[in-house]
């Protein structure tokens, strides 16, 4: 539906700038563009009044078309139908791995550190500490 208002968006489009260019400024008359057979055939006003209906016609079948275009546009917004539409989103790049996490194994997800098992606390010395000796100064 979408390239039919395509297609008769363009012929309006072409349609209206070759109307625009054979028409005369409001002194001249369209007799001369057309020739001395113009005025036999639209009558004593040489088409003019024809043609501006027929511009304006145009023109305003131009904005009506333009406007459904672009509410089509709106309502298919984030849709991407183009040449990549089939193909897979690239993967993320890979994160480096935090500090102290070992070298991933053959397997495993890259960058994860390795869970290892629970550490028992240190054993704590019972009873006061002595201070280390120090040496005489001489």
């Amino acid at each position: 539906m979408e390239t039919f208002f395509y297609v008769i968006y363009a012929v309006i489009c072409v349609l209206l700038i070759g109307l625009v260019l054979i028409q005369q400024g409001k002194g001249a008359g369209v007799g001369f563009s057309m020739g001395g057979a113009s005025q036999a055939m639209f009558g004593g006003s040489g088409g003019r009044t024809f043609f501006i209906q027929l511009t304006a016609g145009l023109a305003a079948a131009f904005m009506i078309i333009c406007i459904v275009l672009a509410k089509m546009s709106v309502s298919s917004a984030g849709q991407y139908n183009g040449v990549m539409a089939g193909a897979q989103a690239p993967a993320a790049p890979a994160q480096p791995a935090p500090l102290g996490a070992a070298p991933a194994a053959p397997g495993m997800p890259v960058g994860q550190p390795l869970k290892a098992a629970p550490v028992a606390p240190a054993p704590v010395a019972p009873g006061p500490v002595a201070p280390a000796p120090v040496a005489p100064s001489k």
